[in-house]
């Protein structure tokens, strides 16, 4: 069974059981041992076998028959068996297989690629009814023309600017022309209408970012748990806003580039790391802990003298002093700034952030995993985790530290449960 972070924290929640820990009450630890089992299902992608997975994952057993695996546990505890590994920085021969590692290649976006079912900015509201036909509803006002389509198959709206006189396309100052004809169009059902690159309603984040590379910006709506992945016209004239939910495109919208959106200028070097990019999920670390701050949290566990607020989606751990030191993703169903997450391709991590700064290689087994390691210039000491199974390319875990992880391997020491 695939180790994982929310396994680690079963153990701990059923080690607070004992008058040792004495933190969790005992009707939230029947809680956390219920709802793990489901966690664990949805990162290993199996629902039936998880309560017996977690169970074993959380005591040490074996899957087949519930057995202690002493010789496993004796193998962890005197590591004689298992390759002692450090991170570092990228050799060449590491970059080589980095490099082998790293087949995705997008090209940039360009003007042409911004359109939602063959309507352009700009198009008429003639070219819109000869595609989809005439409008459920229809509406005009002086300056604009509403058009929308609700259909069990399509639910789908225009909005046009409307032709005016020349002396008037034109605003004060410096700023553009009016430009006559389709201004925003917003798509929330219809699963057969393209959307710029061979995208369409449903199809997983991950495609999404695989044929349009790394947004412009990905923000929350902490309320109803959604994401929106922007991405902005070469031309500054428009930009998509994809809403992501349950792990898949949900709606989308093409229109003018705007707040809170698109905020400020574009970053020289998008692939450069910014202070944005270590932070995860709204939390920076070395910074006070304020609970409940976007979600209500779930569990509390207590452990070295450390919580850990687990939300469900992912954990926080906060020291003594009431100082994040830890966020991590516990399912696929949070991102981080540049829309990551659990489960992704390896290649898709790489052409998302680049080569690592630092790397750490697992030994040559079945559950061991790899942690490609990227260091923020703007605190010493933090560094976001990327932990990837060593003989499968995908994402198992990732954390934003501000302490060493001792054992990358260990689930129980790569959380600081141990």
């Amino acid at each position: 069974m695939k180790r994982t972070a929310m396994a680690a924290l079963v153990f701990a929640v059923s080690l607070a059981w004992g008058t040792a820990m004495g933190a969790v009450p005992a009707e939230k630890t029947g809680k956390a041992l219920a709802g793990a089992a489901a966690v664990t299902a949805e990162k290993a992608g199996t629902s039936q076998a998880a309560p017996k997975a977690a169970k074993a994952a959380a005591y040490g057993t074996s899957d087949k028959d519930g057995k202690v695996d002493k010789k496993a546990d004796k193998t962890d505890k005197d590591g004689k068996d298992s390759k002692k590994e450090t991170a570092h920085v990228p050799t060449d021969d590491d970059c080589v297989l980095l490099d082998s590692l790293d087949t995705l290649s997008i090209p940039p976006l360009q003007a042409s690629d911004f359109y939602i079912g063959s309507i352009h900015h700009g198009d008429s509201p003639a070219k819109v009814k000869r595609i989809f036909g005439p409008p459920t509803k229809f509406s005009r006002s002086t300056h604009y023309t509403t058009m929308q389509y609700n259909d069990k198959d399509l639910k789908m709206r225009f909005v046009f600017r409307n032709k005016t006189a020349d002396s008037l396309r034109y605003s004060a100052g410096n700023r553009k022309a009016v430009i006559p004809g389709a201004e925003s169009m917003f798509l929330s059902s219809g699963t057969n209408i393209l959307i710029g690159r061979d995208v369409r309603l449903k199809y997983p984040a991950e495609v999404l970012l695989r044929q349009y590379g790394l947004p412009d910006s990905v923000l929350r709506d902490a309320d109803a748990n959604v994401y929106y992945f922007t991405y902005e016209s070469p031309r500054k004239d428009v930009m998509y806003v994809f809403a992501i939910g349950n792990r898949r495109i949900e709606r989308v919208a093409l229109m003018p580039v705007r707040p809170p959106y698109i905020t400020g200028e574009e970053a020289a070097d998008r692939m450069k790391l910014g202070e944005r990019d270590f932070t995860l999920m709204g939390f920076g670390l070395n910074q006070p802990f304020e609970a409940n701050k976007y979600n209500m949290w779930t569990n509390l566990v207590k452990r070295n003298n450390s919580n850990f607020w687990l939300y469900g989606d992912y954990g926080v751990e906060v020291d003594r002093r009431n100082i994040v030191q830890k966020v991590f993703l516990l399912t696929n169903n949070a991102y981080t700034g540049r829309g990551a997450t659990l489960g992704y391709h390896v290649s898709t991590i790489l052409a998302l952030y680049g080569r690592p700064d630092r790397i750490e290689w697992g030994p040559d087994k079945e559950k061991s995993v790899d942690a490609y390691y990227y260091d923020s210039p703007y605190q010493k000491g933090v560094s976001l985790v990327i932990v990837v199974r060593h003989n499968e390319p995908y994402v198992d875990d990732i954390i934003l530290t501000a302490t060493p992880i001792k054992n990358i391997q260990d689930p129980m020491e790569r959380y600081g449960l141990k």
